[in-house]
């Protein structure tokens, strides 16, 4: 009779360890996967800001050169996403102090905190702004080029 009931514990036991190592498998998968994740989000928010951050440096670069080839109502209005990777951005343009310097222009995601800086040489004065994603324009106000929401 003893042999009979130790085979009952002894498959009882082995069931509940495998649930137990199972679960404890599992559990490091899926934290193991959730750091890869967030790497590759980081990743894909630095590749979108990296894009939008082009795009408006080659609008401050089309706003100069059609100043400077004598346009006085400039304004170049493009549609970006409010969101990347649905976390909200910051567009910042500084000052150069100086017409011919690089004016630099900063994005930066609130979720993951993701930083891009894009330069941009232009000769007409650039105001400094900091306006967030969605729709912008670049246009001439008082003879300096500003990027605004729309």
């Amino acid at each position: 009779m003893s042999d009979v009931s130790e085979r009952g514990v002894s498959t009882v036991v082995g069931f509940v360890l495998t649930l137990g190592i199972t679960s404890l498998l599992i559990i490091g998968l899926l934290i193991a996967a959730g750091g890869f994740v967030s790497d590759q989000r980081q990743d894909t928010v630095r590749d979108e800001l990296e894009v939008i951050g082009q795009q408006v440096a080659a609008d401050l670069a089309a706003s100069d050169r059609l100043t400077r080839a004598g346009g006085t109502e400039v304004g170049i209005a493009r549609s970006y996403p409010r969101t990347v990777t649905g976390s909200g951005y910051q567009v910042r343009v500084s000052d150069p102090g100086t017409p011919g310097e690089r004016v630099r222009v900063t994005l930066t995601a609130d979720d993951p905190a993701v930083t891009v800086v894009v330069d941009v040489r232009v000769r007409t004065p650039v105001r400094a702004t900091t306006v967030r994603g969605g729709d912008l324009t670049v246009a001439l106000d008082a003879g300096e080029l500003e990027v605004r929401n729309d």
